[in-house]
């Protein structure tokens, strides 16, 4: 009889799902994925430099716990581009923590923020980080930055959107954002 019992809360489970999980689609919202954004990062081979840099400053215990974040993720090459066209740069920001978790906090915002929210085709709007600076995801998915010196960075791309994890949601951006 307890088979039966459990085959039956199975059954209504796998029911509930069919029909909860389009119905919050069909309202714009998606459902969280069952990895915290770090298990995410920290398993796949793209994300191996910023795994390495969330450990090194301890925000990688941010993003594996319950808050709600959006991570715009430079991928590694990336990271191998920055440290081309700034020889040094990676040696420094493992030396200076703090730099590099200000580095860090600029790819990060509160919230599930989906592309779709994110891109205004009319008006695109700033988006706060938690460094407390600001970025710009331009129509074109190319997010535009404005340094604390007043200079533009080159437009990084999104590359890949909305990666839900249980705890927000991952764009792979092709470039890494400076403060």
């Amino acid at each position: 009889m307890k088979l039966s019992k459990l085959s039956l809360f199975a059954a209504l489970l796998f029911v509930f799902a069919l029909v909860l999980a389009p119905a919050a689609e069909a309202r714009g919202a998606k459902a969280p994925g069952g990895n915290t954004i770090y298990e995410i990062a920290s398993s796949s081979p793209d994300f191996t430099t910023l795994t390495f840099a969330l450990e090194a400053t301890g925000l990688d215990a941010a993003l594996n716990g319950s808050g709600q974040f959006t991570v715009f993720a430079p991928n590694d090459a990336a990271f191998a581009a920055l440290e081309a066209a700034n020889p040094g740069i990676t040696a420094f920001l493992i030396d200076n923590p703090d730099t590099l978790a200000s580095v860090l906090l600029y790819h990060v915002t509160d919230g599930r923020r989906w592309s779709n929210s994110l891109v205004n085709r009319n008006n695109p709007k700033p988006v706060q980080m938690l460094s407390g600076g600001f970025i710009t995801v331009n129509p074109n998915a190319a997010i535009t930055d404005t340094n604390s010196f007043g200079l533009v960075s080159p437009d990084s791309e999104i590359l890949a959107a909305n990666i839900s994890a249980s705890n927000g949601v991952i764009h792979v951006i092709s470039e890494v954002l400076i403060p």
